[in-house]
């Protein structure tokens, strides 16, 4: 992967000061940054057309297709640019949870050491009250994104599981990066015990029509036991996506050359590797596919990591893990639908995945471990 030759963090003495949004998107910032970054010579960007891409709800996405005043065949095309919400109250909440500065952290101090299963970053800076942020990165398409509800074919997931493979390998028990502070995960953990059991109170309600048979029990049985099941999560740790699912990757990526890109890495934190492992699994998968191939696509992910060099971590412990972990993905849709607002396929995607990760957890005993 290519990385800035300068530090991404903001410099404004050489002209590329931390943006408030994306009116600060101007073609002599551009022209500044892209030049610190060795992708320009002396040509100039001289206007931009931006267009929102993707979906989220924490942050502002753009597309930037750029015009110069003469070619250069370094020069990028378009760019991405990533900001933090135009809405107060989304931006309140990005700032409170540190959302803004895990994930700015992370292309900053985490995803040079990756490669290019993660966007090349251009720029990357946050403010000191973490309220502003500001991600510049080359453009991936062509590529094809995935689709939640429809989930994905098998050779789809074995590509995911690939990359998650070289993610988890790159910071694989490495203290100098899990111990960073905006790696902690005190503050997702408590987050997510004191907000669950509610959530899930307001949920079976809000799809008491669209659960299936035994679900709100597997609900109640795990807000009752969530403390327990964050404690029974122990070392070897690593990065976790925490939302390693279809909406935030990308496959066949730079025109077919890359085959998974991960995105939108805001919930990160240090955990069990394994865990998106099992979420994206069972997020992507239809239950017959993910009951078929599920244990041979762990196994391929725990051989990944040992062509990667892990040896720390035996296949008997990462499928003990790989059991325990299915329960994330009920967190991740009960906290998400209590904190978006309702419409009709959401409120569908939602409790999909509520009832696919309920019915994994059902085949992979992972109450069982909890208790």
């Amino acid at each position: 992967m290519n990385t800035p030759t300068l530090p991404l963090r903001h410099d404004p003495a050489a002209g590329h000061p931390l943006i408030d949004g994306p009116a600060g998107l101007t073609p002599e910032w551009l022209t500044t940054v892209l030049r610190t970054a060795g992708r320009l010579g002396t040509a100039r960007v001289v206007s931009t057309t931006q267009k929102p891409v993707g979906n989220g709800m924490l942050g502002t996405n753009l597309r930037i297709a750029l015009d110069y005043d003469h070619a250069d065949p370094r020069a990028p095309s378009s760019l991405v640019a990533k900001l933090q919400a135009a809405g107060e109250t989304s931006r309140a909440s990005g700032a409170a949870l540190g959302l803004y500065l895990r994930e700015t952290r992370f292309y900053q101090e985490v995803a040079p050491r990756i490669g290019s299963a993660v966007p090349t970053t251009l720029f990357a800076d946050v403010s000191a009250d973490g309220a502003m942020f500001c991600l510049l990165f080359e453009d991936l398409a062509p590529a094809r994104g995935g689709d939640q509800l429809s989930g994905c074919s098998v050779a789809d997931a074995e590509a995911a599981l690939d990359a998650a493979a070289a993610i988890h390998a790159a910071v694989w028990d490495d203290s100098s990066v899990l111990a960073q502070p905006w790696m902690a995960r005190a503050q997702m953990v408590g987050l997510y015990t004191l907000q669950f059991p509610p959530c899930v109170e307001m949920i079976k309600t809000r799809f008491a029509a669209l659960l299936e048979p035994g679900v709100p029990a597997i609900l109640d049985a795990f807000a009752a036991l969530i403390s327990t099941w964050f404690e029974r999560q122990t070392p070897p740790f690593t990065i976790t996506h925490h939302d390693y699912r279809l909406d935030n990757i990308l496959f066949d990526a730079r025109g077919g050359t890359t085959p998974v890109a991960a995105l939108d890495w805001q919930t990160l934190m240090a955990g069990p590797g394994v865990l998106d492992v099992t979420y994206f699994i069972g997020a992507g998968l239809l239950a017959d596919d993910r009951r078929a191939h599920e244990e041979r696509l762990a196994r391929r992910y725990h051989d990944a990591l040992l062509a990667r060099g892990i040896r720390d971590y035996s296949w008997e412990r990462c499928w003990h893990d790989y059991r325990l972990t299915a329960a994330h993905g009920l967190i991740m849709a009960v906290v998400g639908a209590a904190i978006t607002t309702p419409t009709e396929r959401g409120d569908q995607m939602l409790s999909t995945m509520i009832n696919r990760h309920a019915q994994q957890m059902i085949d992979l005993g992972t109450l069982s471990l909890i208790r």
